[in-house]
């Protein structure tokens, strides 16, 4: 069969990104492994997280410049970055995820579907797999400019039906 350059045009935009995130989560996953064969578990999640935090940065600067957004300033706004990321990068159906305002400062984020857990429950390594989410958001909050304090209330690794994390705003703009 040979394959023309305007093959791709016949895929609409939603399923070419639902192909790519696929992708990346894949590779994502693929390449955690390969890093536990060769050097163990303690290591490999010391370099996801690492790596995460860093790609966590990337990620907001890249939505945060696409949405023409320089800083947050209030928790309202920072709720609304923080979801739209949520949503684009770790969309349902395989993710299921809010933040509900509580204060001023802070939020409450609920995870009631995570699809990265439920890929490392299949593989049957859960007490080996240390989540990279902390990380990955942490990278977020630096390229926000906000210093967040996060408090995992609960988690879905834990057996719990939903994580509940806490988000705590210390300082704008940083």
């Amino acid at each position: 069969m040979e394959v023309k350059a305007s093959l791709i045009s016949t895929v609409n935009n939603e399923k070419k990104i639902e192909i790519l995130r696929k992708n990346w989560m894949s590779h994502e996953g693929r390449y955690q492994m390969a890093i536990v064969r060769e050097f163990g578990w303690e290591k490999a999640n010391n370099i996801n997280k690492n790596v995460i935090y860093e790609m966590g940065k990337v990620m907001m600067y890249r939505l945060m410049n696409a949405l023409g957004i320089s800083q947050v300033d209030n928790i309202d706004d920072f709720k609304e970055i923080c979801m739209t990321a949520t949503e684009f990068y770790y969309p349902p159906p395989v993710f299921s995820i809010r933040l509900d305002r509580e204060s001023d400062t802070s939020l409450l984020g609920s995870v009631e579907k995570c699809g990265t857990i439920k890929n490392v429950k299949r593989l049957g390594v859960l007490d080996q797999y240390e989540c990279g989410c902390l990380a990955m958001r942490s990278g977020w909050y630096k390229a926000l400019g906000v210093e967040v304090k996060e408090e995992l209330l609960q988690c879905l690794k834990d057996g719990a039906d939903t994580c509940k994390i806490k988000l705590i705003v210390k300082g704008w703009n940083k």
